[in-house]
């Protein structure tokens, strides 16, 4: 990761905290990103509330008491399923694509082949989730992210390598909706290359906005296959789903882990979903040219069809050892601002973001992070600077028991600064 790395996480092939072209399990990813950005009232209906299904996945992952599919069935399904996504697409696949079904074990063992190559890049990220608190300090997040991805994810699609795996080997309902969220995004990747490399050490939060792009289309696209389905295999792909959710251990595993990995999904289907309402097909493929560059963008359609980017912020100084710089945008400072105080004062607080630097650096051995913010105007940045006071009156993220130093300012009209650090 560069030092201009803005969304503070890994990116190798498959950029595990937005990874392009893998499927967190939808129950979850609905619970988590529905509840940050709806209010307290609106978010007390858990999708999650639901009771699991009888009968857990077997060995071979969903559907793995199941008869599993030769390559004949596997070949009729994916031209038939491929050609839904076409129609919903508006696009046609150049070529054919191969789907390959892979039980529980070897599944994760094809999804993970290459976490390690990112590893360094998440211990810099460890630095500064638990400078603000949202990681707790004797968290491992790399065993917390391999833990969460290798039970959650459900499929994934390699745009450098066009591999397209789906968890699975029988061609259940749920199987076959998780097939035509891949499939999207290799069709896509015909039309419009997702593999993006240049993205990787942008300047601001274009990974961010354009694995929302990515995973929104996917997300729409899967939907709208879904519910092709008959009722009684919608209930069969819904308790299949229930079951592996159900199935999921969060015990050690950070929410805001949760949330970085499936903002993209939630976040993302939303802005596709109001793109394609406000500019038709064209909209979204001119999308894919130009994606949205901020947090901002994705969760505000209207800001990204208006044009309006981030305000250029200085980077703040610091007094430790740098480990990185970057942006942190919208979506995070919420995350950062909704850990201690009330979820519609942080959304408030957070939508008025104009722009920010952020240094995550150690003293000695302790984490620490130091944002530079401004909002849209000189009032919003007020509200922001009295968001993080009353953050740190509340004592910062001391609620998770990481006792931190924070210290918030602000000179005249210009960004308000705070500095966190953990223990």
């Amino acid at each position: 990761m560069s030092e201009s790395e803005p969304e503070w996480a890994p990116r190798r092939r498959r950029r595990w905290m937005g990874a392009v072209g893998a499927v967190v399990i939808v129950a979850l990813a609905v619970a988590s990103v529905a509840a940050a950005w709806t209010s307290v009232d609106e978010a007390d209906t858990d999708p999650l509330s639901a009771p699991p299904a009888d009968d857990a996945p077997g060995d071979d992952g969903p559907g793995g008491d199941e008869r599993p599919a030769s390559a004949a069935e596997l070949r009729a399904a994916v031209d038939e399923i491929g050609a839904v996504v076409e129609a919903e697409r508006g696009l046609a696949f150049t070529e054919p694509v191969d789907v390959e079904l892979a039980g529980e074990g070897e599944f994760q063992r094809r999804l993970l082949d290459d976490f390690d190559e990112g590893v360094d890049d998440l211990r810099d990220t460890e630095v500064l989730l638990k400078a603000f608190g949202l990681v707790e300090a004797d968290v491992d997040l790399v065993a917390a992210t391999r833990a969460l991805l290798g039970a959650g994810v459900v499929g994934f699609y390699d745009p450098e390598t066009d591999e397209l795996v789906v968890r699975g080997t029988a061609l259940t309902p749920y199987v076959r909706t998780t097939i035509a969220h891949e499939l999207t995004h290799a069709l896509d990747d015909q039309r419009f290359d997702l593999d993006r490399p240049d993205y990787d050490d942008a300047e601001d939060e274009i990974d961010f906005g354009f694995s929302a792009l990515v995973e929104g289309n996917a997300r729409r696209v899967e939907a709208a296959y879904r519910s092709g389905l008959s009722d009684e295999e919608r209930l069969d792909a819904d308790a299949e789903e229930l079951s592996l959710a159900g199935g999921l251990d969060l015990g050690d595993v950070p929410l805001v882990l949760v949330d970085l990995i499936s903002a993209p999904y939630g976040l993302g289907h939303d802005f596709v979903v109001q793109l394609i309402a406000d500019g038709g097909q064209e909209a979204l493929d001119a999308a894919f040219a130009a994606p949205p560059r901020t947090s901002e963008q994705v969760i505000d359609p209207a800001a990204y069809e208006a044009g309006e980017g981030a305000v250029d912020v200085p980077v703040p100084a610091v007094t430790g050892e740098v480990v990185d710089e970057g942006v942190v945008g919208q979506f995070l400072i919420q995350l950062v601002l909704a850990d201690v105080l009330d979820a519609n004062q942080a959304r408030a607080a957070a939508t008025g973001w104009g722009g920010d630097s952020v240094v995550a650096w150690r003293d000695g051995q302790r984490p620490c992070a130091t944002l530079a913010a401004v909002g849209d105007d000189p009032g919003e940045t007020a509200e922001l600077r009295g968001a993080f006071e009353d953050w740190a009156a509340e004592g910062g993220p001391a609620g998770r028991g990481t006792g931190p130093d924070v210290t918030v300012a602000a000179d005249g009209d210009g960004p308000v600064t705070v500095q966190s650090c953990g223990r």
